[in-house]
């Protein structure tokens, strides 16, 4: 059974990195949002990407925040601050 999760990317993050979604490993137990986060953005596909920006996230499709836990088979979506006009 695979422990992992699928990480999508939107606007310039999505840009920068080159790609929308990634598979990533995370332990069968899960993984607190913030320290998977910093894991992140130690990846070499990622760490342009996702340096200086503050993200907004979202786990199967609801926003969380830094000590949301995330578990194997989650959907966890990276974007910037969206503001509208």
């Amino acid at each position: 059974m695979s422990h992992s999760i699928t990480v999508r990317l939107f606007a310039q993050i999505r840009e920068v990195a080159g790609f929308d979604s990634m598979s990533y490993d995370i332990p069968p137990e899960g993984v607190v949002l913030s320290n998977l986060l910093a894991c992140l953005q130690q990846l070499p596909q990622l760490a342009v990407s996702l340096r200086g920006v503050r993200l907004m996230t979202a786990v199967n499709q609801t926003m969380v925040q830094g000590g949301h836990s995330v578990m194997p088979g989650d959907e966890l979506a990276l974007f910037p601050p969206v503001t509208g006009g």
